[in-house]
């Protein structure tokens, strides 16, 4: 390890600083979510749960968004997604457990985990993209968060059974459009799967929750609340 570095020495995403991939300096910048959105109008709920008058049958109930979707946080991002550079994970889950831990922000979402225990899923890849990037993000930030808070986490409940485009730069039709029967409920969740807490990277139209998070309602599942790196 000690050898790689030296050969690939990590430099800050933000100020190209070497020696990490996110400097104090920069990491001092990374500005939080303190305002959180009812995930179906989009406008402002107290706590991120999806108003009274907005919540359908199918709708999910909730939505926490850790990090505005800019600076070091949108370069991370995309590092992970095109770059598929991995070993900045750690990194970036120490700066998200510590958020999440000193921000009173979040103080709903964390009384939400440790009373309902929720079990964690990632939005999955398509087999093929999955293959191709040996990874998928979502999915280990998902088990990270859940080793954490000592939840479960479970990769046989949703599966992206197409390939689709990829959602960045798409517009809001061709988002909702493009992952319509993208994805697949796997397993009996009647009863075993009460909570959920659904998570992605990036929230920009929510197409991609709201769509598996209908889905799950569907199969069965009372509460699925959304869980984004950014937004």
């Amino acid at each position: 390890m000690i050898f790689f570095d030296l050969l690939f020495p990590k430099i800050c995403l933000g100020c190209q600083k070497k020696g990490y991939y996110f400097c104090p300096s920069c990491i001092s910048k990374i500005k939080l979510i303190e305002k959180q959105i009812c995930p179906v109008c989009q406008k402002y709920s107290p706590f991120g749960q999806t108003h009274r008058f907005c919540q359908t049958k199918w709708s999910i109930d909730g939505l926490f968004s850790v990090f505005s979707y800019q600076g070091i946080i949108r370069e991370a991002i995309h590092q992970l997604k095109f770059k598929y550079v991995t070993d900045l994970t750690e990194e970036l889950f120490n700066i998200i457990v510590t958020s999440l831990d000193k921000s009173d922000h979040f103080d709903l979402m964390k009384q939400y985990i440790q009373v309902k225990k929720p079990v964690l899923i990632s939005v999955p890849l398509y087999w093929y993209k999955k293959n191709y990037r040996g990874f998928n993000q979502v999915e280990i930030f998902g088990e990270k968060l859940a080793k954490f808070w000592g939840l479960e986490f479970r990769r046989d409940v949703l599966v992206r059974s197409k390939f689709t485009q990829p959602q960045f730069g798409l517009g809001k039709k061709v988002r909702k459009k493009n992952i319509e029967n993208a994805f697949s409920v796997l397993s009996n969740i009647h009863s075993p799967l009460f909570n959920l807490l659904l998570i992605d990277d990036i929230w920009t139209t929510g197409a991609t929750l709201k769509t598996c998070g209908s889905l799950l309602k569907k199969a069965g599942v009372k509460k699925v609340w959304g869980l984004t790196l950014a937004r």
